[in-house]
């Protein structure tokens, strides 16, 4: 909660924002999957192109997951040949998921953020598995300044470290 940061929907809602952002990412790999699909639509089922067969069938699977599971690729269950197709089209979706949470300098240091654990609990239920790294942009941008002496002790001051080293 910074004046200086404007919200999009209005108020701070990080889990909201969460659900956005990850929905606009599905949305992208779904324009992205139209395109590769409405070619080999017209190889495949109109032309008879049976060696693209397996990758149309695959984009099939993608585009059903996407638009109709409204699930990241990431979810579901591949074998060898699908994941060849999937690693040519390198889709958003399909890829691990880092969240970094900016956190005000003083949240940062005490360690404590009222919406960190509602965070954890939807990352947990909707993203098993991926990594949380809680951060702050001022408090980071300020040891930037710092000597690597001074910047050892401020560290051990505030009793935290800085997120970038991890």
């Amino acid at each position: 909660e910074d004046d200086d940061v404007t919200h999009v929907e209005g108020d701070v809602n990080p889990v909201r924002d969460l659900e956005i952002i990850l929905d606009e990412l599905r949305l992208k790999d779904i324009e992205y999957i139209s395109n590769v699909y409405d070619k080999l639509f017209k190889l495949v089922e109109r032309g008879g192109d049976k060696k693209l067969k397996p990758e149309y069938d695959t984009i099939c699977k993608v585009k059903t997951l996407l638009e109709e599971e409204k699930r990241h690729i990431r979810f579901s269950d591949w074998d060898a040949k699908e994941i060849e197709v999937l690693n040519r089209h390198l889709l958003i979706t399909s890829k691990p998921m880092i969240y970094l949470v900016n956190l005000s300098e003083k949240d940062f240091i005490r360690k404590k953020n009222k919406w960190l654990m509602k965070i954890k609990e939807w990352i947990d239920a909707n993203d098993p598995g991926a990594m949380l790294i809680p951060f702050s942009g001022v408090f980071e941008y300020a040891l930037l300044d710092m000597e690597p002496d001074a910047r050892k002790e401020f560290l051990k001051e505030k009793g935290t470290t800085s997120a970038l080293e991890k």
